[in-house]
């Protein structure tokens, strides 16, 4: 009984509830309020990007050992044609150049001259590491040639001899005397390659002269006379049978004393002959 009263309770809450709910349902709904159209949030512009700086290159030289070096001639060819130097510290900062591929030009005494291109990409810092080689030591120069052998001076050829000569000098005289009017007469004797042998018959002073390549021998035959050699002054005889030798170079002169000719007979010491001997 209890059962039974428990489920009629149970079904009349069930068709109460379901009322409410189909009330609810055929009652039309509130009106709703139309939203609020908002204007869109205006929008930024973007911001520009920074514009690159240039780059101002910097040029660091080295040798092999990793030592810099300065005084290192730099020359830049490209966009930009520019010369620098590197300072003591062996580097040298180049002038703003544009983005771009360039030539550098490194050059110093002693060491072998070096070129390569570098490019220029801003905001990056360009760098510009350089080694030079040293040049090689130039090689050493070739020893003096030997100076050649000093000739042997070349010994002359001995001239042809003449024919042999036998004569009395007083006879040719005799017979070849001089002239009343003539101041001097000269005969050859004899003569070859190396010498001359002259018979002199002089009146007349024979006047300063000098035989700069020959020796002269003077033998007095006959008369008197001096005979100067530079500033000395020898006297000559036919009686003393004088002689006299005259060196070449040495200027001399002879002069005739008393009222005969003087007769000399003259041997010239290297003087060719100029002429065929006279006949005695």
């Amino acid at each position: 009984m209890k059962a039974l009263w428990v489920a009629l309770l149970a079904a009349t809450c069930a068709t109460s509830a379901f009322g409410q709910a189909r009330g609810a349902a055929t009652q039309p709904a509130p009106a709703t309020q139309s939203p609020v159209t908002q204007p869109p949030p205006a929008t930024q512009p973007p911001r520009p990007r920074p514009v690159p700086r240039p780059v101002a290159p910097r040029v660091v030289v080295r040798d092999q050992s990793g030592t810099r070096v300065p005084g290192v001639k730099l020359t830049i060819t490209g966009a930009v044609s520019a010369e620098f130097t590197t300072d003591e510290s062996g580097s040298a900062t180049l002038s703003t150049l544009k983005d771009g591929t360039y030539r550098l030009r490194c050059e110093h005494e002693g060491f072998v001259t070096l070129e390569r291109e570098f490019v220029v990409r801003a905001p990056q810092p360009a760098s510009i590491d350089v080694t030079l080689n040293r040049a090689p030591s130039p090689p050493a120069p070739a020893p003096a040639p030997a100076p050649p052998p000093t000739p042997k001076p070349a010994t002359p050829p001995v001239p042809a001899s003449g024919p042999p000569v036998r004569l009395s000098i007083v006879d040719f005289a005799e017979k070849n005397e001089i002239g009343r009017r003539e101041p001097l007469k000269e005969s050859v004797l004899a003569c070859n390659g190396l010498e001359t042998v002259r018979l002199l018959q002089l009146k007349d002073p024979v006047a300063e002269h000098t035989h700069s390549n020959m020796d002269e021998v003077l033998y007095v035959v006959a008369g008197e006379g001096t005979v100067f050699l530079g500033t000395q002054e020898t006297q000559v005889s036919g009686r003393d049978a004088s002689l006299v030798v005259v060196p070449h170079g040495t200027p001399h002169r002879i002069l005739r004393r008393g009222p005969k000719p003087l007769v000399l007979l003259s041997t010239l010491a290297g003087a060719p002959c100029p002429s065929s001997p006279s006949s005695p």
